[in-house]
């Protein structure tokens, strides 16, 4: 089953998520918006490291 693409994302959640794609470290993103990032499939968490999936970035494209 691929990622909802039509989730919906407060404001502050696709700032997260476009702050991921620049590279941001997962400290400077909030614990509430890694959760449901990751819940929806946007990005993943492999040895204490977040990244943007292919879902998140195809999010990014699609936009809010």
């Amino acid at each position: 089953m691929g990622a909802d693409l039509t989730a919906p994302l407060t404001d502050d959640e696709f700032v997260s998520l476009r702050e991921l794609e620049k590279g941001t470290t997962q400290y400077d993103l909030p614990d509430s918006h890694r959760k449901k990032l990751i819940s929806l499939g946007y990005v993943a968490e492999r040895l204490g490291a977040i990244s943007l999936t292919n879902a998140g970035r195809m999010r990014l494209t699609i936009g809010k």
